[in-house]
C-alpha cells in the first residue's frame, strides 16, 4: 500500500472526531446554517497559508481553474446543506456514499485513465458498504425525492472536484490551487450570508466552542485530504481509503 493511503485514512478519522464536536454543539443550541458558515470560513482561512508552501511558480493564468474547482466545492457543500434542511440527515449520509463512485467515473470519463477492475470493485463495494450501514437508520421523511437527488448531485459535484484537484494540481501549483479553491469557498460563504439577510453567524457562547473546534477539525482533515489529492494523482484509491 502506498504510504501516501495514511493520509486520508487520518483524514477520515479526523472527520469523524469533527463530526462529533459539531453534532455537540447543534445539540446544545447552534444552528446549522451557523455550523456551516463557520466550517467554510475555518477551511478558508486555514487553507491560505498553503501559498508560503508552494514550492512551483503558480501559473496566474490558470486561475480560471481553481477558481472554478471552488465554485463547485461551495455549490456541493450548499447542496448538501439544503439536503439536510429539507430532508432527513439519515436519507443523506448513506447516499453521499456514492460520491466514491462518481470519483472513478471522473477519473476514467474526464482523465482518460484507466481504472483495474480491483479498483473498480473497491469503489462499489465501499459505497454499498456506506449505504447498507446507513440505511438501516435512513427514514423517509418529507421531500424523499428531492433529497436524494440533491444528495446524488452535491456527492457528483464533490467528486468532480477532486478530479478537477488532481488533473490541475501539477499545472497551476499543488498547494496553491487548494489555496485559491478554498478562498473561493470563503467568499461564497460572505456572499451566502449576506443574500440571507445577515442572519446569527456566531452560535451562542454555550455551543460556540463545540462548533468552532469541530471547523478547525473539518479544516484540517479537508488540508490532508486536499494535499494528497493535489500530491499524487490517485483520486479514486485516496477515496476509497477516505470514504
Amino acid at each position: 500500500m502506498p504510504l501516501y493511503l495514511i493520509l486520508p485514512l487520518l483524514a477520515a478519522f479526523l472527520y469523524a472526531l469533527s463530526s462529533i464536536f459539531i453534532k455537540r454543539g447543534l445539540r446544545d443550541g447552534a444552528t446549522t446554517e451557523e455550523a456551516f458558515h463557520l466550517n467554510n470560513f475555518a477551511v478558508a482561512l486555514l487553507f491560505l497559508p498553503l501559498l508560503l508552501f508552494e514550492t512551483q511558480p503558480v501559473v496566474w493564468s490558470q486561475s480560471a481553474r481553481p477558481l472554478l474547482t471552488g465554485v463547485a466545492f461551495f455549490v456541493g457543500g450548499w447542496l448538501t446543506f439544503v439536503a439536510m434542511q429539507r430532508g432527513d440527515v439519515s436519507l443523506v449520509t448513506p447516499l453521499l456514499g456514492t460520491k466514491v463512485v462518481f470519483v472513478a467515473l471522473g477519473v476514467v470519463l474526464l482523465t482518460g485513465k484507466t481504472l483495474s477492475l480491483a479498483l473498480w470493485l473497491a469503489a462499489f463495494l465501499t459505497a454499498a458498504g456506506i449505504f447498507l450501514i446507513g440505511f438501516r437508520d435512513a427514514r423517509g421523511g418529507r421531500h424523499v425525492a428531492f433529497t436524494a437527488a440533491i444528495t446524488l448531485t452535491s456527492a457528483a459535484i464533490f467528486a468532480l472536484c477532486d478530479v478537477m484537484v488532481v488533473s490541475w494540481a501539477p499545472s497551476f501549483g499543488p498547494l496553491a490551487v487548494l489555496a485559491v479553491s478554498a478562498f473561493v469557498v470563503g467568499v461564497g460563504t460572505v456572499l451566502l450570508w449576506l443574500g440571507q439577510g445577515r442572519p446569527q453567524l456566531i452560535p451562542p457562547r454555550g455551543p460556540r466552542g463545540w462548533v468552532l473546534t469541530g471547523g478547525i477539525i473539518v479544516a484540517l482533515q479537508a488540508i490532508m485530504l486536499g494535499c494528497t489529492l493535489s500530491l499524487f494523482n490517485d483520486a479514486t484509491r485516496i477515496n476509497v481509503v477516505y470514504a
